[in-house]
């Protein structure tokens, strides 16, 4: 397996354990400790590109958005996580489009 798809896989496992744990209460230590937001009514839903920040900030992994996010779609599938490809009205004419995925833990 790919150490990246790897890397990946394992840091979305932690932050749907992390984000199963979490009460409203517990949620904003939980946002704090990983330097990005967790959303939806029960707090389940991240983005790729905070994910991406999360990556580099707190977990001190350098990889490149554009990689990151060719490796979701394959570590969302892999742990049964429901993702939502999501692209800026802005971006919507180019043939390559940024891409940001809305990506549900669990």
């Amino acid at each position: 397996m790919d150490k990246n798809l790897q890397i990946i896989i394992e840091t979305l496992s932690e932050l749907r354990n992390s984000s199963i744990k979490s009460t409203s209460d517990t949620i904003r230590e939980t946002m704090k400790k990983y330097n990005m937001l967790f959303l939806g009514s029960k707090f389940n839903t991240i983005y790729s590109v905070e994910l991406h920040h999360s990556l580099k900030t707190i977990f001190n992994i350098d990889i490149d958005i554009y990689e990151l996010n060719k490796l979701i779609p394959t570590a969302c599938k892999m742990l049964n996580m429901h993702f939502e490809e999501l692209v800026s009205l802005e971006d919507l004419g180019k043939p390559n489009p940024f891409i940001n995925y809305q990506i549900i833990l669990w």
